[in-house]
């Protein structure tokens, strides 16, 4: 219970989980592997026993170790956790610790200023401007500020009694990394609104289609149950003509030869005593007859639904 509400304080919602999370682990997986390769292409500096002292040689290792812990850290969706961690420290390792440590080496004059521009683009991947607005542009806002103090930055750790590249005193220098930047964190910046826009429609689009199959999942039980009261209503229409057919074939016509029978006994016997015998035998099978033709009738006039009791009592 612990663990969600701190989920809930330090992560996302939604699509945003899975997107930031998705994100972020890629840098995760990413980074390890180009400082693996760059260990490989170095390898008489990391070989070296006597360089393991080194500070400014253990920040890739070290790096690679943070990559791996905050990929762990996405895996148990403590997401946000990670990022702050991650972004924090990064431009440490691999910048400030580096350029304290060797006095501004010459390559950091470009290293430090494109490193800048890398974390602010880092910061747009990894972070949401949606969801976390502060956290994003507060990120956003140091690391445009780090850029502007770079040259300040790299003259101050250079070495006492060696003079700073003029580069940094240039007013183009600080102009075009600004101005790149700009460049590129613009370009990160429509290109993912343009992601979003396109993950947007194809999630609105992907509900539609969820809609779209309720609705005809809906239809098709409806069409089912229609199709089997049809044919229930067609079974108990069957019924009543068999039953119908039977009464008419065989209970109707029983009574109907008796009295047509009777009939023509009447037209042959003059004694009075028979005629009286015989009339009541007809009275007793128009009785029997009408008797049958009432229930014809209620076979006619039965619901679906009776006609199996009616056929019961029948």
């Amino acid at each position: 219970m612990l663990k969600n509400k701190f989920k809930s304080l330090l992560g996302l919602s939604g699509f945003e989980v899975d997107s930031r999370k998705m994100g972020s682990s890629v840098v995760y997986m990413s980074l390890p592997v180009v400082y693996t390769i760059f260990m490989i292409i170095d390898y008489r500096t990391f070989t070296q026993f006597s360089n393991f002292a080194r500070f400014d040689v253990l920040v890739v290792p070290f790096t690679i170790l943070l990559c791996i812990l905050c990929l762990w850290l996405n895996s148990i969706d403590y997401i946000t956790l990670s990022r702050l961690l991650f972004l924090c420290l990064w431009p440490f390792l691999l910048h400030i610790i580096p350029i304290w440590v060797l006095n501004t080496p010459i390559d950091y004059y470009v290293v430090f200023p494109m490193g800048i521009i890398f974390h602010a683009i880092l910061i747009q991947v990894m972070m949401s401007r949606k969801q976390e607005p502060m956290m994003f542009w507060v990120l956003l806002g140091l690391n445009f500020l780090s850029l502007l103090i770079s040259p300040q930055v790299l003259n101050y750790f250079v070495a006492p009694g060696e003079v700073p590249n003029p580069l940094i005193f240039d007013t183009y220098y600080l102009l075009d990394i600004i101005l790149y930047w700009l460049l590129f964190n613009l370009v990160m910046y429509y290109g993912l609104l343009a992601i979003e826009h396109y993950i947007k429609q194809v999630n609105g689009a992907r509900v539609k289609i969820e809609q779209q199959k309720e609705e005809l999942t809906q239809l098709n039980q409806n069409l089912e149950l229609m199709v089997s009261e049809r044919t229930k209503t067609l079974e108990s229409q069957n019924k009543r003509l068999i039953n119908y057919a039977f009464y008419n074939a065989h209970m109707l016509r029983a009574p109907f030869c008796r009295i047509q029978g009777l009939v023509q006994l009447i037209e042959l016997t003059s004694s009075d005593r028979d005629d009286k015998e015989m009339q009541q035998r007809l009275s007793e099978s128009v009785v029997e007859m009408e008797d049958v033709i009432n229930k014809m009738r209620q076979i006619v006039n039965t619901e679906p639904g009776e006609l199996d009791d009616f056929s019961e009592n029948m």
